[in-house]
């Protein structure tokens, strides 16, 4: 599912294709604090995607081809958008006031702007016209593409956080190679202090020199070189230093077989560990990129039957969960799922299933309330058209689009900004699992004392 819709974090898979490339400086690594260039923050703004100068010629379109791209898209959202009522739009009569507008004009931008214009009377941010040229930098959307290797989040920058901070780093990219880390920091680029995206890509095989900084650590010189590499999120598993005998499990996508493979095997390595394991973290945090055959096939390790259901205009589908018989005695194990505000999409409905059925205990901030899934039209002209073509519901009826999912217990921290070892996250849910493995332990000295007595 692809989305181009611009988010408060950037750490959708396009964020990942812009990103990747590094290779250590020994020299510059050493050293203690690098100096760099002091940037206003106003002035460290991406610039705009470059775009050959348009001649007149260019410009015009001729009437048939207008009219056909107009009802491309009308069409587009008459028959596939998720609410049949079209938000309560009278959809003909927006057609009526707009199809006069597109004929009058040959003017290309007028017609893209005609047409991003009607769509956005939807007043739904997931659901937009994407002129050729408001696609930007085709390279941006290589999978192949040169850079560090690194899954950005640029949600804090400029704020009381500086720079660009690290979500994830790629197998085969640079950054992984020189030993930069989730939670990392780019503050500087080539000794600016400002950390762009149009500054850290560059083509294959040229240099880029990075100011990075890890949590509670001083600032450190990186060089490296860009790379080409295939830019998929892996599921990170490993036994918490903080407690060994619970597991932790991190899934930034819940798309691809890549996801179901990594949760299946992460599990397995879990339970393969010397050590019992005692309980599980699951975090879904800056989770946003799914497919809802990655639920359905992974859920069956906690939960089972039906959990809820998809709805389109094409009718409801339920969301019925098969046991896992990989796992028959996972499902005893205490779980917390971890979540935060950029939660959305396929793992939101992961944890509110994982909820509603009593499986698990959310620990976090309120999540999006984006749970209806999106799906993008190619247009003739290479014009794209993006849909929000199917919605999901509990089993009680109750939707999470614009509310989101309300842990159970609240954290509201930069998660981002701590070390593993003393995220405040990661805290409270060990402080729940430890608490629910005393309660298990009281109810089963309970039983044995009942037992004892009956006998």
């Amino acid at each position: 599912m692809r989305r181009y819709t611009p988010r408060s974090r950037s750490l959708t898979l396009l964020a990942a294709l812009i990103l990747p490339g590094l290779t250590v400086l020994p020299v510059a690594a050493q050293e203690a604090s690098p100096s760099v260039t002091e940037t206003p923050v106003d002035e460290c703004v991406e610039p705009e995607a470059s775009q050959e100068p348009v001649t007149e010629e260019a410009l015009s379109m001729p009437e048939e081809f207008r009219i056909r791209l107009f009802d491309d898209v009308w069409v587009g959202i008459r028959d596939y958008y998720v609410d049949p009522d079209t938000n309560g739009l009278d959809w003909e009569a927006i057609g009526d006031e707009y199809a006069p507008l597109i004929v009058a004009t040959d003017n290309a931008h007028e017609v893209y702007e005609l047409l991003a214009e009607m769509v956005e009377t939807l007043d739904d941010p997931y659901t937009g016209f994407f002129a050729p040229e408001d696609l930007g930098d085709p390279a941006a959307f290589d999978p192949s593409y040169g850079g560090i290797g690194a899954l950005l989040d640029t949600s804090a920058a400029g704020e009381d956080t500086p720079g660009l901070r690290i979500l994830y780093v790629f197998e085969g990219g640079a950054a992984k190679d020189a030993g930069i880390a989730a939670r990392d920091s780019i503050i500087g680029v080539e000794g600016d202090s400002c950390a762009r995206i149009a500054d850290i890509r560059g083509p294959e095989g040229t240099d880029v020199t990075l100011t990075v900084v890890s949590p509670g650590e001083e600032p450190r010189d990186v060089t490296l070189e860009r790379r080409r590499i295939d830019p998929i999120i892996w599921p990170e598993v490993r036994r918490l230093e903080q407690d060994p005998s619970v597991g932790y499990l991190q899934v930034l996508a819940l798309s691809g077989q890549e996801a179901v493979d990594g949760i299946k095997q992460g599990l397995t390595e879990l339970l393969r560990g010397d050590e019992p394991l005692e309980g599980l973290v699951l975090d879904l945090r800056a989770s946003n990129q799914g497919a809802p055959g990655v639920v359905i096939e992974t859920l069956g390790t906690f939960v089972e039957g039906e959990v809820g259901e998809y709805h389109s205009r094409t009718g409801n589908e339920p969301i019925e969960i098969e046991p896992n018989e990989l796992y028959p005695d996972f499902g005893d194990r205490p779980l917390v799922v971890l979540v935060d505000e950029e939660t959305e999409a396929d793992a939101e409905q992961y944890a509110a299933i994982l909820q509603d059925q009593g499986r698990a205990t959310i620990v976090g901030t309120q999540t999006s309330g984006q749970t209806h899934g999106a799906d993008t039209i190619d247009l003739l002209d290479g014009s794209l058209l993006q849909i929000v073509r199917w919605g999901f519901q509990l089993p009680d009826g109750r939707t999470l689009e614009g509310v989101g999912v309300t842990p159970d217990v609240i954290v509201e921290d930069d998660w981002l900004s701590y070390p593993e070892s003393e995220d405040p996250f990661i805290a409270a849910a060990l402080d729940v699992l430890a608490s629910e493995t005393e309660s298990e332990a009281g109810a089963e000295v309970g039983a044995e004392v009942d037992e004892a007595a009956a006998a």
